[in-house]
């Protein structure tokens, strides 16, 4: 994250009211923090349907006016602040499929990070599994933050690093250290283990007790080894602390268990594409985990993903 040099910010425009939706504002304020922190470059950048000129807007006055125009009106207090932090932005507005647009301009610009925000649901348990969000976490082959949308405070933030102890899990140990230092952040970091051997153990007349030896030295291993990947970083820079959990059982369900326990405010995992390396999926594992997932996602792609979006 230190090295990061180009973000991208996904606006959304609430056509209804003609403002910015409050994820949308998070994502804004959270990509000017890391900006003003890295020396960043903010693109702010609005994609609106084909129809959108045609939509009925609650407010009168906005109705006759050019949609772009509107979501230039209400990015200008944030350009402000851009300007007072030092932080050099423009903005850019087009026409087509959010999620597509978006991936092209990370394509076009080889951006290091996007930042999108979640539309406002009904319920918090769905925020993270519109179409748009899942589309550009399964395509996008830059890291993918999508924030939820409640104002969470920098002051006492809590990052939790999901680590399946693949080289993409590396990269979620790095990346998530470097937000920790961005922010003043305490980390978490969790790995779910399996028992391979436990079924055909208790097949045989081995005791419990050497089971229970079997599946510790399991979990104890995995800790070694989740430990020693973290002394390859600089988690110790870190004041708030780290510290490690352990746990067996789905992927999902230990990630969702501890993010709730530990009242995460982002999930740093990384995906795979469906049926591809076992693990932390953007597929059956990670779609099941973002039904339920009440903090923001930050989302990182592996070394040789191909995207299948052209950047023309």
């Amino acid at each position: 994250m230190h090295s990061i040099k180009k973000i991208l910010v996904g606006v959304d425009f609430n056509e209804q009211t003609g403002e910015l939706p409050l994820p949308t504002r998070e994502a804004i304020s959270k990509s000017i923090r890391i900006a003003a922190e890295t020396g960043a470059e903010l693109t702010f950048m609005s994609v609106l349907s084909e129809d959108t000129k045609s939509s009925d807007l609650v407010i009168e006055e906005l109705s006759e006016l050019d949609p772009h125009q509107v979501v230039r009106e209400q990015l200008k207090p944030y350009l402000e602040q851009c300007e007072s932090k030092n932080v050099q932005c423009r903005t850019k507005n087009c026409l087509g499929r959010a999620w597509q647009e978006l991936i092209k301009e990370v394509l076009r610009e080889d951006t290091d990070l996007l930042i999108i925000g979640t539309r406002e649901k009904t319920s918090a348990q769905s925020m993270l599994y519109g179409s748009t969000a899942l589309k550009v976490l399964r395509k996008c082959p830059c890291p993918v933050w999508v924030t939820r949308p409640d104002v969470t405070p920098f002051d006492d933030f809590i990052i939790l690093a999901a680590d399946d102890l693949g080289e993409t899990g590396k990269r979620v140990l790095e990346t998530s250290v470097a937000i920790g230092q961005l922010m003043s952040a305490r980390l978490v970091v969790v790995h779910s283990v399996d028992f391979p051997l436990e079924g055909a153990l208790k097949r045989t007349e081995i005791s419990v007790e050497e089971v229970d030896k079997y599946k510790e030295k399991v979990r104890t291993e995995a800790e070694k080894s989740v430990n020693e990947r973290l002394a390859q970083t600089d988690y110790r820079t870190l004041e708030a602390g780290t510290r490690v959990v352990i746990r067996s059982g789905p992927a999902d369900t230990i990630i969702d268990q501890v993010a709730e326990e530990e009242g995460a405010d982002l999930l740093v995992m990384g995906t795979v594409g469906r049926g591809g390396i076992p693990g932390f999926l953007i597929g059956n594992t990670a779609e099941r985990l973002l039904r339920e997932l009440q903090c923001s996602l930050l989302a990182i792609k592996p070394d040789g993903f191909v995207c299948p979006v052209s950047k023309d």
